[in-house]
């Protein structure tokens, strides 16, 4: 926009079109300097069904930033923990990709699509392994529970071994704990033996110096996590040992030198994908509030009891959609 001025008088608007009186002098309005704004180009997906809530960023890898009772996530989220966050789903073994994980897994978008009342996120097909992997995701009325089914095809046109894999990344200074019947495995460096039939580890941070992991075989089909006041537990298909990917493990529990986090980590059956087949693996997530009269130490039954008990709740929820 044109102003007409002088030295001595306001400025006044020109009609639009016309041209200014001669002898004016006509300069632009002052321009302001341009002011800086925040841009959010990435977009979660979110499943609530009151108290209990998950989010999922599907930029991320497909992973799960969020499963929370009451606003309180149990799964810890990137501003805790920059160095590795959050729910991630893996193929197994390890030894077939080393590290690290594929991209199309671990760090690539994946494709979201709305169901019904069913959260569906596809990923891209690993360039080196042939596979892809899904993940369809519904909350279970009632049970303060989440169900995840995860999907591995085969787009290769030779068959392939694989078993699905979710490590969970939890909070410092919790307890974990799990049905088990013999102590882990001889590759374990952290070595854990089971009493009364369960395996307990409690997080110290200040005594990790290096980062320590432990393969074990779980029975029963659950592994549990002690946040606060809050239990957090897992549910899926037992596996027997037989059945378990080369040198890995049913459960495994993995803590880094760093002590930002705890990994609570789950494996399905170590099958064989015909080229086109697909395999999927169903996976419970629960939480509670543990009542006060529980007391929240390794070696409590009265914690094990609870842990069960939300486990059997849920334990006829895990099915395969169709």
């Amino acid at each position: 926009m044109l102003f007409a001025g002088c030295a001595s008088c306001p400025q006044a608007q020109l009609p639009v079109g016309a041209s200014p009186p001669a002898g004016t002098v006509t300069r632009a309005a002052p321009a302001r300097a341009a002011a800086p704004y925040a841009i959010i180009r990435q977009q979660n997906y979110r499943i609530e069904q009151a108290p209990i809530a998950l989010e999922v960023d599907p930029n991320d890898g497909g992973r799960i930033v969020e499963f929370s009772l009451e606003g309180r996530s149990v799964i810890v989220p990137v501003s805790e923990s920059p160095e590795a966050y959050a729910s991630s789903f893996w193929p197994s073994p390890q030894s077939t990709w080393s590290w690290p994980p594929p991209p199309e897994f671990d760090k690539l978008p994946w494709k979201v699509d709305i169901l019904d009342h069913l959260l569906q996120l596809t990923s891209e097909t690993s360039k080196k392994l042939h596979f892809s992997a899904q993940q369809r995701i519904s909350t279970l009325a009632g049970k303060n529970a989440v169900s995840v089914e995860f999907q591995i095809t085969n787009h290769d046109n030779a068959p392939h071994k694989v078993a699905p894999w979710q490590n969970t990344r939890v909070r410092p200074k919790g307890l974990t704990f799990y049905p088990s019947a013999e102590p882990t495995y001889t590759q374990s460096s952290l070595k854990l033996s089971p009493v009364n039939g369960i395996t307990w580890y409690a997080h110290d941070p200040a005594a990790v110096k290096d980062s320590l992991k432990s393969y074990a075989d779980g029975k029963e089909g659950w592994m549990a996590q002690v946040d606060g006041d809050l239990l957090f537990v897992k549910v899926f298909p037992d596996v027997p040992r037989d059945a378990q990917a080369p040198e890995e493990g049913e459960v495994v529990i993995y803590v880094p030198g760093s002590g930002l986090f705890v990994e609570m980590e789950q494996q399905g059956a170590y099958t064989e994908l015909a080229p086109g087949a697909t395999l999927a693996w169903p996976v419970i997530f629960v939480v509670q509030r543990i009542p006060r009269n529980i007391e929240i130490k390794a070696g409590s039954p009265q914690l094990v009891e609870l842990a069960r008990q939300l486990a059997a709740g849920v334990r006829g929820e895990i099915f395969v959609h169709r």
